[in-house]
């Protein structure tokens, strides 16, 4: 059976992403090992497989996987669809209930970003379904502890709508943080019972370390306008 083997970001996934930045980090690879262990990660074909090839084989296959050298272009999707599964992206950051966005592991100090991509793409979507009655896709309760399960299904979504509804919810995220602190505070006391001094805290924190959490390449520079079509920012002081 042929083995196919990828040609562009958009066809994958987040949690093959996440092996190649690994292994590009690794140290003492030679570039034929980089084009073994990367045809492995995007096909699934065991490395054995791989090592069996001519040089000039495997110098073919180098070129098809270029693109892993470039930096991915991002694009927000409005629905991730993966597992036959289905999840509606949410950029507005106050239509998530209970700030389900803060949460500071996310956020802060627990790894980079690329590793906890699909743990935030879980925090900003909503699971739909098919309801009786209903010919089309409606929200489904999000439940929390389900997160992981999210999580799981974002790893295996593609790299470039995951990333690129991250971006974009962040880059709404940040333009609204600072007009939205006392919203953020009266949610975090409300529903989770938190006293307001801690939520206070927590808040403060976000604003002050949110920056810099996405590499600049990684920045869609949406317009307000556009910002105010898909993502239905609002700066508000409520």
């Amino acid at each position: 059976m042929k083995v196919i083997v990828p040609t562009s970001w958009d066809n994958v996934t987040v949690r093959q992403y996440q092996q190649l930045t690994d292994l590009y980090l690794e140290h003492g690879n030679s570039e034929l090992d980089l084009i073994v262990k990367s045809a492995h990660i995007l096909t699934g074909k065991e490395e054995e497989y791989w090592d069996s090839l001519t040089v000039s084989e495997l110098s073919e296959i180098g070129k098809m996987l270029s693109f892993t050298h470039h930096e991915i272009k991002p694009k927000p999707v409005p629905v991730i669809k993966v597992n036959g599964r289905r999840y509606r992206c949410v950029y507005d950051v106050r239509r998530l209930p209970c700030a389900r966005y803060i949460e500071t592991k996310v956020f802060t100090g627990q790894g980079t970003v690329t590793a906890k991509l699909h743990q935030i793409a879980a925090s900003m979507v909503y699971p739909q379904k098919k309801f009786a009655g209903f010919m089309w896709w409606k929200d489904d309760q999000y439940r929390a502890d389900l997160h992981e399960d999210y999580a799981a299904d974002m790893l295996d979504a593609p790299i470039t709508a995951v990333l690129g509804s991250v971006v974009f919810f962040c880059e709404i995220y940040l333009k609204s943080i600072w007009s939205l602190k006392h919203y953020l505070v009266k949610e975090l006391t409300s529903k989770t019972k938190m006293p307001k001094p801690e939520a206070r805290h927590i808040v403060e924190a976000l604003c002050s370390s949110t920056v810099g959490i996405i590499p600049s390449s990684w920045w869609l520079n949406m317009s307000e306008s556009q910002l105010k079509m898909h993502g239905n920012y609002q700066p508000s002081t409520s």
